[in-house]
C-alpha cells in the first residue's frame, strides 16, 4: 500500500525523456529504450570502447597510452540522451534514473562480471569538496547495484581523492593524466584484492588509470573498470 501511495504521488519518470511513465512497472518508456545504444563486439581489448572494424583489437587511445588496468567494460554509448540522463542523475538528484542503468547491466552483462571473480567493488571516489556539494557520489549508486547482483561487498572507504582536480573537457588525453597524477590513495585494505572499479562515464580513461595506480601501489592483485557509458573508439 504505501509504495502504491508513493508511486501516485511521486511516479515514475522515464531517464530519457523525463517524462512521466504511462506504465509504472517500466523503467523507460519504449521509444527512448530504442535511443540507449549498447556496446557490443567489436570493442577495444583493453578499455571496451565500441570499435568499427572486426579486425581493430585496440582503440587509438589504448594504443597510443598504455593502461594498467586488467581491462574495461561499458554499458552503453556516450550519446547525447545518456549525457543528459546521467547528468540528471548527478546535478538534479534523479537518483531513480540509475534503476534502469543497474536494470540492464544486470541484464546485459552478469555474466561477464560474475566471470571476473571479483573481491571487491569500489566507486571512482569524488574530492571531499565536491562531494559535499552534490551531497553524493553516483558512482557509488551503480557500484551498490552491482555489488547487489554480484553479492560481492562494496566500499567506499578504502580508496581516496586526495586532489582536487578541475574539469577535464578541456584537456587532451596526456594532459589529463598528468591532471590526475597523484590523485588517489588507497588503503592496504585492497592487497591481494581482485577489483572492480565503478565509474559511470569513460572518456581517455586517465581517473581509471590514476586510480588503478594507486589501488596497485597499495598491493591490489588485478583491477578491471567497469563503466555506464563509454565513448567510441576508433
Amino acid at each position: 500500500m504505501l509504495s502504491l501511495f508513493l508511486s501516485c504521488l511521486f511516479p515514475r519518470r522515464c531517464p530519457i525523456c523525463q517524462h512521466i511513465l504511462k506504465n509504472q512497472q517500466s523503467l523507460i518508456c519504449p521509444k527512448c529504450c530504442q535511443k540507449v545504444v549498447f556496446v557490443q563486439e567489436p570493442a577495444c581489448f583493453c578499455c571496451g570502447k565500441p570499435l568499427e572494424k572486426d579486425e581493430t583489437e585496440y582503440c587509438s587511445d589504448c594504443r597510443k597510452h598504455p593502461k594498467t588496468f586488467q581491462k574495461g567494460m561499458a554499458l552503453c554509448v556516450y550519446n547525447d540522451e545518456v549525457r543528459d540522463s546521467l547528468a540528471a542523475i548527478k546535478y538534479q538528484n534523479h537518483k531513480e534514473y540509475a534503476d534502469f542503468y543497474i536494470m540492464e547491466i544486470k541484464k546485459r552483462k552478469l555474466k561477464r562480471l560474475k566471470d571476473l571473480g571479483i573481491d571487491l567493488i569500489l566507486p571512482v571516489p569524488l574530492h571531499k569538496r565536491k562531494k559535499r556539494q552534490r551531497g553524493f557520489n553516483q558512482a557509488m549508486l551503480f557500484a551498490e547495484g552491482i555489488g547487489e547482483m554480484l553479492h560481492v561487498p562494496v566500499s567506499d572507504c578504502v580508496l581516496f581523492r586526495t586532489k582536487y582536480t578541475k574539469p577535464l573537457k578541456s584537456l587532451n588525453p596526456r594532459e589529463r593524466l598528468v591532471s590526475m597524477e597523484h590523485s588517489f590513495w588507497a588503503s592496504d585494505e585492497v592487497k591481494g584484492k581482485r577489483i572492480l572499479l565503478v565509474d559511470d562515464i569513460y572518456t581517455t580513461g586517465a581517473t581509471a588509470e590514476s586510480c588503478t595506480r594507486a589501488l596497485k601501489a597499495a598491493g591490489a592483485e588485478n583491477v578491471w573498470v567497469f563503466c555506464v557509458a563509454i565513448g567510441y573508439g576508433i
